[in-house]
């Protein structure tokens, strides 16, 4: 009995060893601690709407997006989003939250993953302070039950812009489905 429990902890040192070695930070690089408060730079906004989206806060998705946000849709996506009987190319604000709200109240998990480290001025903005984020983007919405997963997983690219308000906090103000 005694070769046999020392046979196992023997197998089981390396196992324990593993496992305590993936949980040591070695590198000395602390990962920044999300969402990021205050919002003093443009990617600081991005990493908040990538993790508002994780979380499924939209109460964070909220402060992320400017008041005057406007996402700017492909033209086979354009429609009637308002009501008003004119074909929508763009949705605001309070369309964009409605949507995400009804997405996290509709699925029990969301992975939302961006890609991309380009940035540039946006051309768009005469004061030259909005920054435009060209982003890949992998989008999946599940729910969890005992016959398995059902959701959706929608990939593609857009455009984050992001510009500082007045008292210097980042907000994205405009997302362009490309």
């Amino acid at each position: 009995m005694k070769r046999a429990s020392a046979e196992i902890l023997t197998m089981l040192i390396p196992v324990f060893l593993i496992l305590t070695a993936c949980g040591n930070d070695t590198t000395g690089i602390t990962p920044p601690v999300l969402p990021h408060d205050p919002v003093n730079e443009g990617w600081k906004a991005i990493d908040n709407y990538e993790y508002a989206y994780d979380t499924m806060d939209n109460d964070l998705l909220a402060v992320t997006l400017d008041n005057g946000f406007l996402h700017h849709l492909l033209e086979e996506n354009w429609d009637d989003y308002n009501g008003d009987g004119v074909i929508d190319s763009t949705w605001g604000y309070n369309l964009e939250l409605t949507f995400a709200e009804g997405y996290f109240s509709a699925y029990d998990c969301c992975e939302f993953t961006l890609t991309g480290e380009d940035q540039y001025t946006w051309p768009e903005d005469p004061s030259g302070e909005s920054i435009a984020y060209p982003r890949s983007y992998m989008l999946q919405f599940y729910k969890i039950n005992p016959s398995g997963q059902t959701g959706f997983t929608e990939t593609g690219e857009f455009i984050l812009v992001c510009k500082p308000d007045s008292s210097g906090n980042w907000h994205l103000t405009h997302l362009i489905d490309l």
